[in-house]
């Protein structure tokens, strides 16, 4: 499943994420999933919705855009499935910040569902 980043066009079924300045060591996520999404995912995995590990991926992008590649700086959360908000704590001030909603199996792997816009954190 592709990662669906805030600056492209979506449609309002689309699972859409987006992060706000909360406080100076903290950031708000707030989410939606259309329930065609819901069945959607839980036909990718074969898993029911309220049974999927989902998480969020906070990413400091201040120095760098997310590649991937093994060098990208992240904190994973796991959140609740049936929220569609989270406080995301730890963060440093004078950086930007995006953040992925997914699926984070086991063994580590992270399956992004929606990413949400870049926030910067005042200094």
């Amino acid at each position: 499943m592709k990662v669906k980043p805030a600056d492209k066009k979506m449609s309002v079924d689309d699972p859409a994420i987006r992060m706000l300045f909360r406080h100076p060591n903290s950031l708000v996520a707030t989410w939606h999933i259309h329930q065609d999404w819901k069945k959607r995912i839980e036909e990718m995995f074969n898993i029911p919705w309220s049974d999927l590990p989902f998480a969020l991926r906070l990413y400091d992008i201040t120095e760098r855009e997310v590649k991937e590649d093994g060098l990208d700086s992240y904190v994973d959360y796991g959140i609740n499935h049936e929220s569609g908000e989270w406080i995301l704590f730890g963060i440093e001030r004078g950086r930007v910040y995006c953040v992925d909603l997914g699926v984070r199996m086991l063994g580590g792997r992270f399956y992004p569902i929606s990413r949400s816009n870049p926030v910067e954190v005042p200094s």
